[in-house]
């Protein structure tokens, strides 16, 4: 931010980390992290959001509040605005930067480009890469806040993989971050239980496709999944033609041509079922099996009393409605 207000106000411009005021009330310590700007002998106050689902009409009305109890200038600090956003802040005169983009500080100056920030729709239903990081992000037992860096190199997405997910998870809510410098800190909005049923009506099966393979096909890095895992964890039964493993779109593509089945020749003279999962299921695993919450999903539309029980064990140890319909 300061190396672009130094291209409209020269380098006579720092800023440093400002202490609330003894009588800022508790949503502006809260909800907002401060900074003094300083242009020569001039300040002003930056008020910066630290909840991604800000709204306009609060910001406004809280930095109107605490410029009555502040005796400089203050401004919204302000990540991508939209057009409209902009435009509302002009008519009703408040100051703001929106970083890189737009500048409207009356008392110093004034910068606008035709740069916005895209409105993106919030889809229906969660990309893999999305869902891995949501469901990485529920099974997290610790509370600390990560960072980009570090969801990278946990789930071997890329980074522009993981900035994709970030932004869809802060869209809809489910997800706070919050701006340190270069780094971008990322939490769940709400406990454990609630994060996962907010989120779950947008989760979807991760078995991309089902291939079928001959009993002595060797397979790398295998996950019970299907039946076979859902039986580790209840009283469920399973036959000789329940079950399947799970494996990633790269193991997928490993696997020899000579060694796969059609589906009738399957039904005929038996073999394995291999899952092709949308994300890898080794990184969510436990005790060789595919986790809680992808198992249930790729399970949930079986219309059979059994598995409908089974994972009714599954929707209670993690606080879902049993039968979960969205």
């Amino acid at each position: 931010m300061l190396d672009f207000l130094k291209t409209i106000f020269g380098a006579d411009i720092s800023a440093v980390e400002c202490e609330y005021p003894k009588t800022a009330p508790y949503y502006i310590r809260d909800g907002y992290d401060l900074k003094s700007l300083f242009w020569g002998r001039n300040q002003c106050i930056l008020l910066i959001p630290t909840f991604p689902s800000w709204r306009l009409p609060t910001v406004k009305r809280q930095l109107m509040k605490f410029q009555e109890n502040c005796t400089v200038p203050c401004a919204l600090c302000l990540e991508n605005l939209t057009s409209l956003q902009r435009r509302n802040l002009l008519e009703n005169n408040i100051p703001f930067i929106s970083i890189s983009q737009q500048v409207y500080l009356p008392f110093w100056g004034c910068l606008f480009t035709e740069r916005f920030k895209a409105q993106a729709p919030v889809t229906e239903k969660m990309a893999p890469g999305t869902q891995l990081v949501f469901l990485y992000l529920y099974y997290l037992e610790e509370s600390s806040n990560i960072n980009l860096t570090r969801l990278s190199k946990s789930l071997h997405l890329s980074k522009a993989t993981c900035t994709r997910a970030i932004d869809d998870l802060a869209r809809s809510g489910l997800i706070t971050e919050k701006t340190e410098g270069t780094n971008k800190w990322i939490a769940p909005a709400f406990e454990k239980s609630e994060f996962l049923k907010k989120g779950y009506p947008r989760l979807k099966s991760p078995v991309k496709r089902l291939i079928f393979v001959k009993q002595a096909v060797n397979v790398r890095l295998q996950l019970k999944s299907g039946m076979l895992a859902l039986a580790d964890i209840s009283l469920v039964g399973t036959d000789d033609y329940d079950g399947a493993v799970a494996v990633s779109l790269k193991t997928a593509a490993e696997i020899p041509i000579k060694d796969t089945l059609s589906q009738q020749e399957f039904r005929d003279f038996g073999g394995s079922v291999i899952e092709v999962w949308g994300y890898d299921p080794a990184l969510l695993a436990h005790s060789g099996r595919v986790d809680d919450i992808s198992l249930l999903l790729s399970l949930e539309n079986i219309n059979d009393e059994r598995v409908q029980m089974g994972l009714d064990e599954i929707r209670e140890k993690h606080k879902l409605p049993y039968k979960y319909e969205e």
